[in-house]
């Protein structure tokens, strides 16, 4: 009896340990890094960056290949690229998503969104970027300087972007699509351009791309990205640099910590919004006649900080609500959160609620290290 148990339990264990139902080995995939949608006549046209697995390998890290693919639909595209390859395209490796600025502006990026979000291969952490390019796959083509994967270099830049430049915004696949159907959210995504660096075209983020629900409206310099940051509470890093007295004076600090709260309040239809904006940095760079190891001197620079942060975030939000004309801020979200029947009476006429408000910006700054040894 024991051994007619232990035999079936063994046989059992031969069924079920067999192996994944869909398993693939590396010689049967073609490993998709990264995507870029266009569109010409009527006709999606999609480039796919893919890993040469043949020539990777060794001190020479990843090769890639790319695939052009053209169809009726996205899902179209996707399967006629097959035609070209003898494996099948994996996309639970890819990272970015390049959209161009022409589908974004004429048709909308819901369809593209929803599409790779119901296929079970691609990650909902992805990045979705606007190509300021004739076409996205201009982006996808370039040649990457830290990395040959352009589409993996891409990711990180968008990720680490906010601790360091704070010139544009991650927005990953599920957030985004999340932007366009929730309630009050405005939709923004980061911008890419080619630039000329060494004699070769690379990529570079340049700010952000503005949404009316999921078409694209326009565009913010990488600046106007920076003072977009602060109002929605998203500043991990960056620098902070103006001039100090003279037009030569000038002093460049690093942002350590930057909090932002937003007060969001209607009363006889006036909205009226204040930002509080505590942002504490580092100084790097002085061209100027302050004497920071004196008490008095950092606190003028303090006092200086404040003003710089309230008249440039002030102006940019002015600017904002004349030209662009509607909450880009997300500021509706918040009202939702806070009282919901409040934003359903507010919904319908809340563009023009937004470019009427008042909005105030205060802003405190702490100096933690003027970077000089004496008292300080």
């Amino acid at each position: 009896m024991r051994r007619l148990l232990c035999l079936i339990s063994a046989l059992l264990c031969c069924v079920l340990l067999s192996g994944c139902w869909d398993y693939h080995g590396l010689g049967d995939i073609d490993i998709v890094t990264g995507i870029a949608v266009d569109k010409e006549d009527g006709t999606y046209r999609l480039t796919f960056e893919i890993i040469d697995t043949q020539a990777s390998g060794g001190d020479g890290g990843s090769d890639v290949l790319y695939v052009e693919a053209e169809g009726e639909t996205l899902f179209d595209a996707i399967r006629n690229s097959k035609k070209r390859l003898i494996n099948k395209l994996y996309g639970g490796n890819m990272q970015t998503l390049v959209i161009s600025r022409q589908i974004a502006g004429e048709e909308g990026i819901s369809g593209i969104l929803e599409e790779l979000l119901r296929d079970g291969e691609p990650r909902e952490t992805m990045s979705v970027v606007i190509s300021e390019q004739e076409t996205a796959k201009e982006i996808l083509l370039t040649k990457g300087i830290d990395s040959n994967i352009i589409s993996y270099e891409i990711h990180e830049m968008v990720e680490e972007d906010s601790k360091v430049t704070a010139a544009t915004i991650d927005m990953p696949l599920y957030r985004a699509y999340n932007a366009i159907k929730g309630t009050g959210n405005a939709l923004v995504l980061p911008a890419m351009r080619c630039v000329q660096n060494d004699e070769e075209t690379v990529v570079e983020g340049n700010g952000i791309a503005l949404f009316q629900h999921d078409r694209l409206t326009g565009f913010l310099t990488p600046k106007q990205t920076k003072w977009y940051l602060f109002v929605v509470d998203k500043i991990d890093g960056g620098v902070l640099s103006f001039p100090v007295g003279n037009p030569d004076e000038s002093i460049s600090m690093e942002i350590k910590d930057s909090k932002t709260k937003a007060d969001v309040r209607c009363h006889d239809g006036q909205l009226t919004v204040t930002l509080s904006i505590n942002v504490k940095l580092n100084v790097m760079e002085l061209k100027s006649q302050l004497d920071l190891s004196q008490v008095q001197q950092r606190e003028a620079l303090e006092r200086l900080t404040e003003a710089y942060l309230r008249e440039s975030i002030g102006e940019f939000v002015q600017e904002v609500q004349l030209q662009h004309k509607r909450d880009i801020f997300g500021l509706g979200r918040r009202v939702y959160r806070k009282d919901p029947g409040l934003w359903r009476s507010l919904e319908p006429d809340w563009d023009e609620l937004f470019q009427q408000a008042v909005i105030k910006v205060k802003a405190e700054a702490t100096v933690l290290s003027s970077g000089v040894l004496k008292h300080y």
